[in-house]
Order: C-alpha cells, then sequence, then structure tokens
C-alpha cells in the first residue's frame, strides 16, 4: 500500500503521526503511541488555556509559535488554536524544513498529565472534605470520608527565631511533638507584621487549600497521585460561608460581587506560596513542592463557574485520617478552634500512634501516647502555632480557651489536660 502524503492525510491523522514522533524522541520510547495517549486538539487547547499546571511546556509552545506566526500571513479555518497552529507550521514548513512544531511539548506534557476525576460529593451535591492524612495511614476509615494528603510539620525555632520549623529545612530542631500544617499553610494570606492567630475566622486561602486538597480523596486514595478535577464558585461559598453558624443561625448569603475579589486574591495566593517542604532521606536535600494549583482563566463571574483544580500529591504520602464534619463551619468563625481540630486529626492519628477502635475502646499502638496530658506550650502550638505574642501566659489562657469552646460543642473531651476524641468518633470506623 502507497505511503500517503502529508497533505493527503486529515489535521487529525497529522496530529497523530506528530503524537508518534513525539512519545519516541522526546519520551523515548520504541513501541507505538497507545491510541489513549494521541490528544486531540480541544485537549491541546486546554492545555495552552490552564495555568494549573504545564508551565513549561506552555512557555516553550508560545516561543515556537512566534516564530512559526512570523513566517505566514495565510487565513486558516479551523475552531481550534492548537489546530490553527499545526496548520500554521505546515505553511512555514515549506519555506523552514527544520522548523519546530510548536505542538511538540505540549503532547509531551499531556502524555504525563493529571488524571481527569470528579470531587467526592455528598448525598446534597456539597463538597465533601472532610478527612486528612499524615504520611502514613495506619489503618482505613472506609469509603464515607475524604482525605487531605498534607505531612504534618512540628513546632520548633529556626535560626532567625521563627516559631514554625521546617522538616528538613530548619537550623534548629522540633521543640514540640504537636503536629500542624506545614510552611505556615494557616497564614496564607497574611502579610508580614499583621496580628496572626486572631479569634475570627482563619484565612480564605488556608481554608480553601484544606478543603480543595481534600475534595478528589476517593480517587488519590485508589492510587491517582496526580489529578485535576473543576469545581464551582458556588461550592466555594458554601465551603467558606456554611448557609448556618454553629448555633444554628442562618449567614447570610455572599453575593457574587462581594466574593469574587477575597475569592481571586486566595486563588492568587495559593498558587504562588502553598508550597509543602519535601526532603529526601537518600540525598539529604529538599525542595518546596506545589501541592494544589488552581486555574487562573476564568469565564463568566457566576456561582456556576468553573474552576479547575489540580491536585500533586507529594512522593511518600499515603492513606488518610478524618477531620471533623464541622470544619467548614469552625474555620468561618473560629481561627484557633480550626487549628486546633486539624492539629488534633493529626496527633490522634499519627503515624505509629493511631488508637484503632476495637470492642469500643481505642487501642495503644506504639511510641508516645497521642493521648497524654498537654501542657501549656502544647496547647498554644495546637491553637496558635505561628503567633509572634510573648505573652504565653495569655495566649495557654486563650489556647484552652477554644479547646473548652470545642468541647463544649461535642468536638473533643477534655479529662485532666487529656484531649480526647468525642465518644462517638472513638467508638465507630
Amino acid at each position: 500500500m502507497a505511503t500517503r502524503l502529508a497533505e493527503e492525510l486529515s489535521p487529525e491523522e497529522n496530529l497523530a503521526l506528530l503524537t508518534q514522533a513525539v512519545w519516541e524522541q522526546m519520551g523515548g520510547n520504541d513501541s507505538p503511541c497507545p491510541p489513549e495517549k494521541v490528544p486531540t486538539f480541544r485537549q491541546l487547547d486546554d492545555l495552552i488555556n490552564t495555568t494549573a499546571w504545564g508551565d513549561e511546556a506552555r512557555t516553550e509552545f508560545f516561543h515556537r509559535w512566534s516564530i512559526v506566526e512570523a513566517m505566514t500571513d495565510r487565513t486558516f479555518e479551523v475552531s481550534s488554536f492548537a489546530q490553527l497552529t499545526h496548520a500554521a507550521w505546515e505553511e512555514a514548513k515549506k519555506t523552514v524544513s527544520d522548523i519546530k512544531h510548536p505542538l511538540a511539548p505540549l503532547i509531551h506534557a499531556w502524555h504525563s498529565r493529571p488524571t481527569e476525576v470528579e470531587a467526592v460529593r455528598d448525598a446534597n451535591g456539597h463538597l465533601r472534605a472532610d478527612t486528612i492524612a499524615p504520611r502514613i495511614s495506619m489503618r482505613e476509615s472506609g469509603n464515607r470520608t475524604d482525605r487531605l494528603y498534607l505531612t504534618p510539620a512540628h513546632i520548633g525555632v529556626d535560626g532567625d527565631g521563627t516559631q514554625i520549623a521546617l522538616p528538613g529545612f530548619s537550623d534548629g530542631r522540633a521543640s514540640s511533638r504537636i503536629p500542624v500544617l506545614p510552611v505556615n499553610l494557616y497564614d496564607l494570606g497574611v502579610e508580614a507584621g499583621e496580628a496572626r492567630g486572631g479569634r475570627g475566622a482563619a484565612p480564605i486561602p488556608a481554608r480553601m487549600l484544606v478543603k480543595l486538597a481534600a475534595a478528589p480523596s476517593a480517587f488519590v486514595r485508589h492510587g491517582e497521585r496526580f489529578v485535576t478535577y473543576a469545581i464551582t464558585f458556588r461550592d466555594l461559598r458554601e465551603a467558606l460561608y456554611p448557609p448556618e453558624y454553629l448555633d444554628g443561625r442562618p449567614r447570610r448569603q455572599r453575593s457574587v460581587g462581594e466574593m469574587w475579589p477575597r475569592i481571586r486574591e486566595a486563588i492568587r495566593i495559593i498558587n504562588q506560596e502553598a508550597r509543602i517542604p519535601i526532603l529526601d532521606p537518600k540525598t539529604g536535600y529538599g525542595h518546596f513542592h506545589h501541592l494544589l494549583r488552581i486555574n487562573e482563566n476564568f469565564g463568566r463571574i457566576d456561582l456556576d463557574m468553573p474552576i479547575g483544580v489540580v491536585l500533586d500529591i507529594p512522593p511518600g504520602v499515603e492513606g488518610g485520617v478524618q477531620l471533623p464534619k464541622r470544619l467548614d463551619q469552625w474555620g468561618a468563625e473560629s481561627a484557633p478552634a480550626y487549628r486546633a481540630l486539624i492539629g488534633l486529626s493529626f496527633l490522634w492519628h499519627e503515624p505509629g500512634r493511631t488508637h484503632a477502635p476495637k470492642g469500643g475502646k481505642w487501642l495503644r499502638r506504639t511510641s508516645i501516647d497521642p493521648y497524654d496530658p498537654l501542657d501549656d506550650s502544647d496547647v498554644i502550638d495546637l491553637t496558635y502555632p505561628s503567633s509572634t505574642k510573648t505573652n504565653r501566659h495569655e495566649l495557654a489562657r486563650r489556647a484552652w480557651g477554644a479547646l473548652e469552646n470545642l468541647e463544649g460543642h461535642g468536638e473533643l473531651r477534655i479529662e485532666h489536660r487529656r484531649i480526647l476524641p468525642p465518644v462517638s468518633q472513638q467508638c465507630s470506623d
């Protein structure tokens, strides 16, 4: 059978040939490219338009496109930017035979794209993000819970006196066993010099990070590490401004116009600042890893506006533990309580310390008992981990007050300075 010339092939057939060349030359493969690895022009358009992943490929694409675009003034009747790029490259190739194809780096990136999944929702359609994970899960908690994949840091003192010690990056050493979110994620959006801790709501960027990183966890739990999913502006409003206060009073619904500046700024902060310290135990070297990125190319700003999210789970992070179901409400009302609940979730289920329910009782596993009495420094670390206040007595008073408030709402029990899970949690899977 005679080989057909490139100009006799359809754009889609030419794209498949280009994909095979990328598969071999850029991917180092010597086998035929699987059909599912051949993108469509529309899928490449999506990669061109997103800001959530593929930055390097997109940069190279636009560099090559600027060269190709300058070499032709023809008009092409196509409905896809990627297809326009291919048509322009074919025209430019008539003049410069070895001109680089702009779509090649995009195709190479697309071969390692995030897996498309759905956000996990409850029976009412609301985002269900109610669990958080430490390094390793001690046990499965069933299919009804979602998981946020983060490795906890511990309180310490860096060389410059900073209270949070980053794992593997500190000049000092951990001075507390209380686990907290790493890299000051609690204070995302808090400018230098501003008060940290506070009595009001936790910062919106911090709450968005926790909520969005947990949303697709049912898929992550079953092996997916690099995923993308879509939510809506309405999802964010429900998570950040729950319909009811903790005391049952209805909350005023924020309008899109009122919320959008805050959401837009939170997205910018998450994309630029929400990085996780990762240490390679073999080499001793570390780097900062972006756990979550949000696409900043938006359409019509309304409650149904789709928002694309990409979650990239760090290496070595597995499993998960349950977060309180009312975490969103606590985050909207009390930053100290919100931080305490996250820290306690780590503490109660940290690797090697998990108490698994058996016969209605929690059994001690190994190492330090997470139900040991906590001193004032411990509870400060739970509730005000990044506070710059020097009056530790006042911080301790506020910290215990926040924990007592949580106890009053049934989130925990306090027995002789021991912070225990609520009875319902102890006796459930």
